[in-house]
């Protein structure tokens, strides 16, 4: 035991003084972690854009195509501001508006006499559906014109010719003829042709929010790099003679090998802590669960480092064996839940990856900080993942026993 002790405050002054490597092993995550995080806060927020509108007519007319394009949920949309035209051409160049309409002075008088008028949208050609909406808008407010003059043009006339103090009477009737040509087209303008019922869904319990799915792998993608780093430190050892002298001491290579263990859990711990307990800040969740994530995710995180390491001791060279695994650790990642929640994955996906080492701890992971008490991790579990380390370290030391160390 003394020797183990010995083995792992060797271990932790080795790597005190490589934090490179350690910082490495956070920031990746860290980075794609922020990344993920802030896609997921983007979901759900509206798009929204500016309309700027040089109003050269200034007549009831043109104020209410203003206000159409503001009205309703498409006020939560578009804005409308007013310009001058030197001012909204330089603004939509620049791509700080989503688009300009210029309508013309005269364009009251030319729509109540039925003639011809030409109203201007520059579009910002950066946007796309903003830009897109106030097209489509622009185009129903030019056909809901046409139509008026199509049913209404015989009042509109009659509006042009009443003057400008029409009496009672005159305008009491204009106001029947109106109302009749309203009901005889509104069979024809609004007619049921479905019927929709709306039937409320089931009320269901508020689900866990997608970021949150995300952050189980990313923790075990920093675990990953960390134990997999840490277990190169055996060719270190042996390119230093150190595991040569251990041949003539063989009561002393359990202890070795227990001590790097011992130093792997807290370098693990602090490594996949730091993402944990960032994770844990920044959603909320609950404090009481982070003692059982932590000590899950050290002892998880020994099993895999010791795993890596008997990987990385069945090669010649110490290039040959950072190439493998390597190259096996990139697709246990993906599978694994560090990219793609396995809760979104397909299932046979999704099966395939709660069977990967780092897909099972993350699975139970994902178990402990979304279910509602701590400790929610099972005993099965944990025995699987104790037996897993126990498994490893022991062919770790049969590999230093039978020719390793001696190479």
């Amino acid at each position: 035991m003394k020797f183990a002790l010995t083995s792992f405050r060797k271990d932790l002054a080795r790597w005190r003084q490589d934090v490179l490597a350690t910082l490495i092993w956070i920031a990746i995550p860290l980075m794609i972690g922020g990344l993920i995080t802030a896609l997921m806060s983007g979901q759900g927020v509206r798009p929204h854009g500016v309309l700027l509108m040089v109003d050269q007519d200034e007549s009831f007319l043109s104020g209410f195509i203003a206000g159409a394009y503001s009205a309703g949920e498409l006020g939560e949309l578009i804005s409308v501001e007013k310009t001058t035209l030197d001012e909204g051409t330089e603004r939509v160049n620049a791509g700080e508006a989503s688009g300009l309409l210029i309508i013309p002075k005269g364009f009251g008088a030319a729509f109540l006499d039925a003639e011809s008028v030409t109203i201007t949208l520059k579009t910002n050609p950066s946007q796309t559906i903003l830009p897109g909406i106030i097209t489509n808008v622009t185009e129903i407010l030019l056909d809901a014109g046409f139509y008026a003059h199509q049913l209404f043009g015989d009042q509109i006339r009659s509006i042009q010719l009443m003057g400008d103090n029409p009496g009672d009477a005159v305008v009491a009737a204009m106001a029947i003829a109106l109302q009749n040509k309203i009901e005889t087209v509104a069979p024809q303008l609004f007619p049921p042709i479905i019927d929709i019922e709306i039937i409320e869904p089931p009320a269901q319990e508020p689900g866990v929010p997608l970021a949150l799915l995300f952050l189980p792998g990313i923790i075990l993608m920093s675990v990953m790099f960390a134990a997999n780093g840490i277990a190169s430190d055996y060719w270190r050892e042996r390119e230093q003679g150190t595991l040569r002298r251990l041949v003539f001491a063989p009561a002393r290579l359990g202890g070795f090998v227990v001590g790097k263990a011992l130093a792997a859990a807290v370098i693990i711990g602090m490594v996949g802590g730091l993402t944990l307990l960032i994770g844990f800040i920044y959603h909320g969740i609950a404090w009481n669960k982070l003692p059982a994530s932590l000590l899950w995710i050290s002892v998880s995180g020994v099993a895999l480092f010791s795993w890596f390491a008997a990987l990385q001791m069945s090669f010649s060279s110490r290039k040959t064996a950072s190439i493998i695994s390597s190259m096996l650790l990139f697709p246990l990642l993906m599978v694994g839940g560090s990219f793609f929640p396995l809760a979104v994955l397909p299932g046979w996906i999704a099966l395939l990856g709660r069977a990967s080492p780092n897909g099972f701890v993350a699975d139970r992971l994902t178990t402990e900080i979304t279910q509602s008490g701590s400790w929610a991790i099972d005993l099965n579990s944990w025995l699987i993942v104790l037996l897993g380390a126990v498994l490893g370290l022991s062919t770790c030391a049969w590999r230093l026993r039978t020719g390793f160390a001696r190479a």
